[in-house]
């Protein structure tokens, strides 16, 4: 007991330097954590991905080595899916802030609380109760701003992983069994309007745009030869009504 009270009588004689530390302390701590960011390294990786997917957009497996694992391994399952829409497979993954310099915190706040004690046993000073409530706003203020900021990280952390699909998608050439579907949902479109000779050229269009010549399975060629064929007698029963 009797070193405890040469500590807290301490405190006493020394309590505006040690309150103003504390508060200094927490102060300190605060900026730490909010400079720092857990998303930097990805960001700094995804970043460099997307640039060199924009300059050489053939080498993409190669640009992914870049990045964190955990889109590493969403490319390997990516490539093993049979999509060629990488936003089915690819999905953000939120990284956990964790505390830097939790002694900084917690040093001053057992100082801070010492000084309720300190009121009690030895000096009725109403300032170290005001310290407390100072110092604990503080403490709340420095925790809801670091909040903040780590929404404001992710946010940008979401931006940048979304910039970086875009350009995979951009740079992914489209499957055979992709072409096909789009194509047949494209002329079931067409065959849902009144066909006429613009539609006709219209149809044309898009199965020279799709490639003629690309290689596809039997049943593929069947889909489109039905979606075609069901287009070509919408505009036989079209050109007999007239």
């Amino acid at each position: 007991m009797y070193f405890v009270m040469r500590i807290l009588y301490f405190l006493d004689q020394n309590s505006a330097a040690f309150l103003l530390a504390s508060l200094a302390l927490s102060v300190l701590f605060g900026v730490v954590n909010w400079l720092y960011d857990p998303y930097r390294k990805q960001n700094k990786r995804m970043r460099t991905c997307t640039s060199a997917l924009r300059a050489y957009p053939a080498r993409a497996s190669l640009h992914v080595t870049r990045l964190t694992e955990d889109y590493r391994r969403q490319w390997r399952a990516f490539v093993n899916s049979g999509t060629d829409k990488p936003a089915h497979v690819f999905e953000f993954v939120p990284k956990r802030k964790r505390v830097i310099a939790l002694w900084m915190i917690v040093t001053a706040s057992i100082v801070t609380t010492a000084y309720v004690a300190v009121f009690v046993m030895v000096a009725r000073n109403f300032l170290y109760l005001t310290a407390q409530v100072i110092y604990w706003l503080a403490f709340l203020l420095i925790f809801f701003a670091d909040k903040a900021i780590y929404r404001k990280q992710t946010r940008r952390a979401k931006q940048f992983f979304a910039q970086f699909v875009a350009q995979l998608t951009r740079v992914t050439p489209p499957k055979p069994s992709a072409v096909v579907e789009d194509t047949v949902s494209a002329l079931h479109k067409l065959n849902r309007g009144e066909v006429t000779d613009e539609t006709i050229g219209r149809a044309s269009e898009l199965l020279q745009k799709k490639g003629l010549d690309e290689h596809r399975t039997v049943e593929q060629q069947r889909q489109i030869n039905v979606a075609l064929n069901g287009l070509l007698q919408a505009y036989a029963r079209s050109g007999q009504s007239r």
